[in-house]
């Protein structure tokens, strides 16, 4: 690498499948890709020990627990585990969209008594139109928090449409929207939707989760990504997320750190560099100054 940046990880995930058996998702997801390795104990320590040549200075973690409602003891686990952590570290929490209305707030607030909580994503099972969908975004908005947007490609204009209702929310949006296609085709694609959603809202973006759809993961394959979304969203509107251990599917955390902070560092002056791996993210979760 090259100059050693400052990273405030936007999207991170520590577990410890053997002790909590909160994420039977996580079981399946490892199974189907043939990648054991993924429910191997990632507690703050292990992924600390994950960042060579660069100063790692915090983190957001964000809920990977599918047990029914198993967030909830995820949430009071988090509290002691990042209380151990020498940078400041948040979370993004998550809910049952089945719940009815009710119990799903009872749940959000049990989460928000904890003074790390920043808002929320859904993985997987929330839409557009789903019921749950106005009920945690007014919850989210009237309390300031984030929600973090999960959405395909296909879903993208329909959330853009329904998030539109509610200008005053902020919205972080995932993994580069989730790209399924990276055929040069599929790319550019992915180039002219971002160009559409950054040009019609206000949302700020992870540059994530490539190395779930990358099956290799250097500078060459992650350049027109970077490109595209540089294009799209500007350099005050990226944050750098590992999305560890879930990228480890194909690239590990360090090698993922060597493709992508010399590529930043060829392209970005100083100040765009450390908005890209740090402030952005600072700014967006309300994260502290200190541990």
């Amino acid at each position: 690498m090259s100059t050693s940046p400052t990273i405030v990880d936007a999207h991170a995930h520590l577990w410890d499948p053997a002790a909590n058996d909160w994420y039977p998702g996580l079981r399946a997801f490892a199974e189907h890709a043939a990648s054991p390795w993924l429910l191997d104990r990632h507690r703050y320590a292990d992924y600390a020990a994950h960042h060579p040549g660069v100063t790692l200075a915090g983190l957001v973690h964000v809920s990977a627990a599918t047990a029914p409602h198993a967030y909830l003891d995820e949430a009071r686990w988090l509290e002691d585990e990042l209380s151990a952590a020498n940078v400041p570290a948040v979370t993004i929490g998550t809910v049952d969209p089945q719940l009815p209305a009710a119990e799903l707030v009872a749940h959000l607030d049990q989460q928000a008594a904890h003074e790390r909580f920043r808002g929320a994503r859904v993985y997987g099972a929330l839409e557009p139109d789903s019921p749950a969908t106005p009920v945690l975004l007014d919850w989210l908005d009237e309390r300031g928090l984030v929600f973090d947007l999960v959405a395909s490609p296909g879903s993208l204009p329909a959330w853009v449409d329904v998030l539109a209702q509610r200008p005053g929310l902020s919205v972080v949006l995932e993994h580069l929207g989730t790209p399924h296609d990276v055929t040069p085709e599929g790319v550019a694609a992915w180039a002219a939707s971002m160009r559409e959603v950054a040009g019609s809202t206000d949302w700020v973006c992870k540059f994530s989760g490539l190395g779930m759809v990358l099956p290799s993961v250097t500078t060459d394959t992650v350049r027109p990504w970077l490109d595209g979304a540089v294009a799209s969203w500007g350099w005050d509107r990226l944050l750098f997320g590992s999305n560890m251990p879930i990228d480890s599917l194909h690239v590990a955390h360090a090698d993922l750190l060597r493709a992508i902070v010399p590529l930043v560092q060829s392209v970005a002056s100083p100040d765009e560099s450390a908005r890209f791996f740090a402030d952005n993210t600072r700014a967006a979760y309300r994260l502290p100054a200190s541990a």
